[in-house]
């Protein structure tokens, strides 16, 4: 008898994983729009590549048709994607599930891997690119910051 109960468990494990592990690996692409409704020039394609990582790429995130490479954590509630910025500056972009038009994403800015500032937030939509109005990107948004805060410094 349980020689049978370990059989029917393995063969319902052995067809119901493939279908959700299929599911969880998806490719997502969205295009960012501020909290306002404007959209940016730059968006995101990400997948989950393991139970809790993430990879994909920052599309357009020069506003100049450059893509740069992005890495994170992936679990119930977001994915979190890292990307280099300059110097010792993290781009953080947290995109909450579920993954649908109108979801929503944070930007914050790590600074010397110490300190994080949310910088931005917004929507996104599904796909890419979804208009083409945005002049300016994500990235763009916290150069400006880092030059502001530079300034500031230097002023003192």
């Amino acid at each position: 008898m349980n020689k049978y109960l370990m059989l029917s468990a393995a063969a319902l494990l052995g067809t119901a994983f493939p279908l959700a592990a299929a599911n969880d690996f998806t490719w997502h692409t969205i295009h960012f729009y501020s909290q306002s409704g404007y959209p940016y020039c730059d968006g995101m394609s990400f997948h989950r590549s393991g139970r809790h990582l993430a990879v994909g790429l920052h599309l357009n995130e020069d506003c100049g048709g450059k893509n740069g490479e992005v890495a994170g954590t992936v679990d119930r509630k977001q994915s979190t994607l890292f990307e280099s910025f300059s110097g010792n500056e993290t781009l953080q972009y947290d995109i909450y599930k579920p993954i649908r038009n109108g979801g929503q994403w944070d930007l914050w800015a790590c600074f010397s891997n110490t300190s994080c500032s949310e910088i931005s937030a917004g929507t996104y939509k599904l796909g890419f690119p979804a208009e083409h109005r945005g002049q300016i990107s994500t990235a763009a948004k916290v150069g400006e910051m880092i030059a502001a805060r530079k300034a500031a410094r230097a002023g003192k």
